[in-house]
């Protein structure tokens, strides 16, 4: 199946004062044309689709305008769409009904049960090709923050102090473990499992003044080891530039 994987579109962004409307409708009508010229099966979006957490009418018209459209010139397209830390994962996933009955995922943010277990299913979705069959699972991971992640505590790390470990990077790597478990439990033979995040990479490269960081005064890199090797590709945002994760493309 064809993928098709972009990010961190900031709608309603402006740059010294400058309004971005008109760049982003332009990118939106190439998509649309990217997408029916290369087939994809899926469309990837990873975070960062808003530049703020609270975005304008018109910037959420333009998102809902380009999605509606999408299905309209590809109708077998999945479109599967994270937070990032620019958006509000409330507001974004709250259409999310709706959505869902014209193909489009959306997922914003953890969900625990009363007993404060995650729910884990919410992150997963499958893709269907162009035969209506599922080719692949999507372990799609929104921008956690640290309240989000399940607690990890090593054995003796708390009588011990132990300050080199990070229970923040270790909730983000055991709740993908636990994801990517579900997903080879439910694959079946031929199909793949992709992962989507919106996060910083141990060895990406970040554009200047472009990002904000993540996480102030805390280590946010992660390691491109937390997705195991049998994730067959990494739709990551945050970072604007093409990464390479493990020294893969």
């Amino acid at each position: 199946m064809r993928l098709l994987h972009t990010s961190d579109w900031h709608l309603g962004q402006t740059l010294h004062n400058f309004d971005r409307t008109h760049e982003h409708q332009c990118f939106l009508d190439w998509l649309l044309d990217t997408i029916v010229a290369e087939q994809a099966d899926a469309l990837l979006i990873a975070g960062d689709v808003f530049d703020n957490s609270n975005p304008s009418a018109a910037s959420q018209r333009q998102l809902y305008r380009f999605l509606q459209q999408a299905r309209a010139r590809a109708p077998q397209l999945d479109i599967v769409v994270i937070a990032g830390n620019h958006d509000s994962p409330g507001r974004l996933e709250a259409p999310g009904p709706l959505l869902e009955a014209h193909g489009t995922r959306v997922v914003g943010h953890v969900v625990r049960d009363a007993d404060g277990n995650i729910d884990l299913e919410r992150f997963l979705v499958p893709l269907t090709g162009s035969d209506g069959a599922v080719h692949a699972w999507c372990v799609a991971i929104p921008f956690l923050r640290p309240g989000d992640v399940p607690r990890v505590v090593p054995p003796g790390a708390e009588a011990a102090g132990n300050d080199a470990f990070d229970a923040y990077l270790a909730g983000i790597r055991l709740l993908y473990q636990q994801v990517c478990e579900l997903a080879r439990a439910r694959a079946s033979a031929g199909q793949a499992i992709v992962a989507m995040g919106h996060c910083h990479m141990v060895g990406g490269d970040a554009s200047p003044d472009s990002e904000r960081r993540i996480v102030i005064g805390g280590t946010e890199a992660l390691p491109a080891t937390m997705f195991g090797p049998d994730v067959a590709y990494a739709a990551l945002g945050h970072l604007h530039l093409a990464q390479r994760v493990g020294q893969q493309e």
